[in-house]
Parts: structure tokens; C-alpha cells; sequence
């Protein structure tokens, strides 16, 4: 009585940040990385996805800081056309695709089975990205909810 109960926890809290693009034909583009999105990190993944690509990318962004940085403006401005970004209304998560894609991971992912002692968040979270990219169904799944349909209108 009269002190703060201490609740014990098992193992290590882990964190991981991801980034992904989808395309409603069933194409799922991912990377993982340390720490937060910065508009120089964002560049860097932009590019990692512009590599070897021959058509134009139309990218479907939400209104996170780093996707409005100078910087992203610059290399978008820079690859001449080939990617143009569209913003999302203020909060519209319903309008986004890619949150399917992680409402998908978050169900069926870490959450439904915790990692075991010893076991490591980064390589689990990213073979779980690969499988989603091996299984373009999946993919053009996301594209059936009727909040996201809008994008294979176009």
C-alpha cells in the first residue's frame, strides 16, 4: 500500500519502421529502416523505387511532413515527369491503399504470433513484407475495399 506497482514484462521492446507502395495491378514495392521518416530518407527510398523503372510512377502519398520536404519536391522535379506524387486529404486513411496493406500485416503478422526469446523484429517484419510481395492476388485484394476503389478508376 502506498507504492507504485512494478509489472514485469518478458524480453526487449523492439521497434521498426517500414515504407511501401502498391499498384492495383498487384505490384508491392517495401523498405525497412531505423527511426523516423525524414524528407531525405524518403528521397533515398524514392529513388530505390525509380530505379530501372521505364514508365511514369503516379505515388499516392499521405500528408506526412517529410513527404512535403523541399528536398522530396527537388527529386521529384528532377526525374523530369516520371513521378508525380498526389496528396491525400488531411487525414484520409480510409483513401489509402497501402493502409490495407498494413492493416493486413498487423492482423496476421507479429501481433498473432510474438516473437520468440532471442528472435529479432527486423528480419520476421521483413520476410512478411516479401510473402505479401510474392502473392500479387493478395495485392490486387486491397484494391476490391470499397473506400480505395477510386484508384483503379483511373
Amino acid at each position: 500500500r502506498g507504492e507504485t506497482p512494478v509489472v514485469e514484462r518478458p524480453g526487449q521492446r523492439q521497434s521498426m519502421s517500414a515504407a511501401s507502395a502498391v499498384n492495383s495491378k498487384g505490384a508491392f514495392w517495401f523498405a525497412t529502416y531505423e527511426g523516423g521518416l525524414s524528407g531525405e530518407l524518403f528521397v533515398t527510398l524514392l529513388r530505390k523505387l525509380m530505379s530501372n523503372r521505364r514508365k511514369a510512377v503516379h505515388l499516392i502519398v499521405d500528408g506526412l511532413p517529410a513527404h512535403k520536404k523541399a528536398i522530396v519536391k527537388d527529386y521529384v522535379a528532377s526525374t523530369g515527369g516520371k513521378l508525380t506524387l498526389h496528396f491525400l486529404p488531411g487525414y484520409a486513411p480510409d483513401l489509402n491503399p497501402d493502409e490495407l496493406v498494413w492493416s493486413h500485416v498487423k492482423r496476421t503478422g507479429v501481433a498473432r504470433r510474438p516473437l520468440r526469446k532471442g528472435e529479432k523484429l527486423g528480419p520476421r517484419i521483413h520476410e512478411q513484407l516479401a510473402q505479401i510481395g510474392r502473392d500479387p492476388t493478395l495485392v490486387r485484394s486491397f484494391f476490391r475495399h470499397p473506400s480505395v476503389r477510386y484508384v483503379s478508376d483511373l
